[in-house]
């Protein structure tokens, strides 16, 4: 068997994969046989005789003494159990088991700080990453890297193992909201194994002495949602061995053709195409206005008196998730090996590059005039915004048919409040006028109004949808699944349980409001109301948290909910309709700040001697 020493790993040596330990994409069309060869599975014959063509005598051995213990497979299943079983209770409680603290194979972080940040607690900086694939042409087996490093070097050192791509993608590092995939070395058959469960994780563990534990593989998601895709899950009992393929069609295919592989559902999911870092755009106040104690005049977040307050005000923080946009690439033009990238001019399309949107731009006259102003009926009438969507989709603005109508946060992630005029970036989205903009959402306490979003003050409003307003259109998969995740994070005397990841946006927040305290259960006591300045303090006051800006705390709000317009089951603090604060000033009336109604909602400006309720967010992002 050939052997290599370790490129990153928490194994003294690292071992290629001997026999399947997963697959990801066969041929549907292969014949059943060859079909299985190429995915590095097969009869055993055909295995055999490959080994031995390739004068692999260990490989053929391997094969040769497929694991078939009894109580092994016995236990594989029981994993199995216990992995759909944590499935089903995190999708049905929302609840995150702590992870284990296992090293990650790339070496790029800490075991330490792979569980702090799993829990939210660090700033996510990873980006969606291919998982590698190589077929062992000795042994029909794959074998899978997000290590560019341990890539090159196969490919540079094992010629027999022949590289294949991506096979799908994954987080190389820890993001809030996803989860550790473990992955174990089987020392009997030369077989990984994965699994993304605590529970399964320690069953392997405790009961299989022979699968030796190599640390964490990547990062999935135990909930399925958007941008996700769901890996499937096999188990060929009679080798003892696991096959995972994130292919629908290939999934049936093995389903109708290879009984001997028997189907344990999901495993978990993995990346999909469309996958944005979860973030939240910042709101664009700047490093210049922050406040001091004693004063609402707004001064460079640098001076002693903006840190000494709070270190963490808004415009402390303007290079995390800043807004930046970028032209749309929709193709190429000219002839190889001359091509030239071709761009959509602003006018038509414009990409939010945190949240990966794709934004409408405005033309200065004509049918898509930003002056242009339409109802919301939504029922396709002339002069209504549903016949602009249609109109825009039929004309394949910018190559796309899928725009709509944007709901009121992907609106007001739009929003500069650091600028003095229409609260947008001229430079890349022109002839907006600083008017109100429908959204999708409706305003559900009042019958045939709709919620819109205004660019001057950056506010919402409700309006009826027989008033004329303006539009932006989006396109981009707005979100849907299961958004929050419970665990439990550092605060004071609260108990376990006590905050909850947001997988849309990556922020994680405490479940109470200051003044309560989480018993494990609930939030007991009474909220205590803040002045704006003593928000800030209050804010700065606990090691690891801080006072969110208005663009993060209205980000909770959930328009189809009312009294109050936040998830109850996750947010029990919330129920008595607080208003809370945000860091955010009111350029331009500073004695205001930014607050969130929960009751409905809204966000609004508040005099700073208002007392409000504060609810904390955790400091990273």
């Amino acid at each position: 068997m050939t052997r290599t020493q370790p490129v990153h790993s928490g194994r003294t040596q690292w071992q290629p994969p001997t026999a399947v330990s997963h697959f990801l994409t066969c041929l549907s069309s292969c014949l059943l046989v060859s079909a299985m060869v190429a995915c590095g599975g097969g009869e055993k014959g055909a295995s055999l005789e490959l080994a031995a063509q390739t004068g692999d005598a260990q490989g053929a051995q391997a094969f040769a003494a497929p694991e078939s213990d009894a109580m092994t497979r016995a236990r594989l299943q029981e994993g199995a159990r216990l992995n759909a079983a944590e499935l089903e209770a995190i999708a049905k409680a929302g609840v995150l088991p702590t992870p284990f603290d296992g090293q990650l194979l790339s070496g790029t972080e800490s075991g330490a700080a792979i569980v702090t940040q799993s829990m939210g607690e660090a700033k996510s900086a990873a980006s969606r990453t291919a998982v590698y694939r190589f077929f062992n042409t000795q042994t029909s087996a794959h074998f899978f890297t997000t290590s560019v490093t341990e890539r090159d070097n196969v490919q540079a050192t094992l010629p027999h193992m022949t590289y294949e791509g991506p096979a799908f993608y994954a987080s190389g590092s820890a993001v809030p909201g996803l989860s550790p995939v473990h992955r174990f070395y089987n020392t009997r058959n030369g077989v990984h194994f994965y699994t993304i469960t605590e529970s399964e994780r320690a069953h392997i563990a405790a009961t299989l002495p022979h699968f030796s534990y190599d640390g964490i593989a990547y990062y999935a998601s135990t909930l399925a949602g958007t941008g996700y895709t769901p890996l499937y899950r096999f188990f060929y009992a009679a080798r003892g061995f696991h096959f995972y393929t994130n292919s629908a069609a290939e999934k049936d295919n093995i389903m109708a053709t290879l009984p001997q592989y028997s189907y344990e559902g999901v495993g978990y999911y993995v990346l999909g195409s469309d996958w944005q870092t979860p973030s939240v755009p910042h709101t664009g106040i700047t490093e210049n206005q922050c406040y001091q104690a004693g004063s609402n005049t707004l001064v460079a977040c640098s001076t002693a008196g903006a840190l000494a307050l709070n270190p963490q005000q808004d415009g402390h923080r303007t290079a995390i998730n800043p807004m930046s946009y970028s032209d749309l690439v929709s193709g190429y033009f000219g002839t190889f090996p001359v091509i030239f990238p071709l761009y959509f001019p602003r006018t038509d399309c414009v990409r939010d590059n945190v949240t990966g949107l794709v934004l409408e731009g405005k033309a200065d006259g004509g049918m898509r005039a930003g002056s242009n102003r339409y109802t919301n009926y939504g029922d396709g009438r002339a002069g209504d915004v549903s016949a602009y969507v249609n109109t825009v989709n039929a004309m394949n603005l910018c190559g796309f048919n899928d725009w709509r109508l944007p709901q009121v946060e992907e609106l007001h992630g739009l929003m500069a409040y650091g600028e003095s005029l229409t609260l947008v970036d001229p430079a890349y989205f022109p002839n907006t006028p600083g008017q109100e903009h429908w959204s999708v959402d409706a305003y559900v306490s009042v019958p045939g109004t709709k919620w819109t979003v205004d660019f001057w003050t950056g506010g919402p409003n409700s309006r009826s949808v027989s008033s004329i307003e303006n539009v932006r259109l989006v396109r981009g998969a707005p979100w849907t699944g299961s958004r929050y995740l419970i665990t439990s994070v550092h605060y004071l005397t609260d108990g376990a349980n006590n905050a909850v990841v947001d997988r849309k946006t990556g922020l994680t927040w405490r479940r109470c409001l200051e003044g309560q305290f989480w018993t494990g259960s609930a939030c007991a006591g009474s909220a205590t109301s803040f002045s704006h300045p003593n928000a800030l303090i209050r804010g700065a006051s606990i090691a690891g948290w801080r006072l969110p800006n208005i663009k993060e705390l209205a980000s909770l709000s959930d328009l189809s909910r009312e009294i109050p317009a936040l998830d109850e089951r996750f947010f029990p603090g919330a129920d008595g309709g607080f208003d809370t604060w945000s860091s955010t000033p009111r350029l331009g009336v500073s004695a205001y700040a930014w607050s969130l109604a929960s009751n409905n909602g809204n966000f609004s400006p508040r005099l700073r001697t208002s007392n409000l309720a504060v609810h904390l967010v955790r400091t990273d992002p």
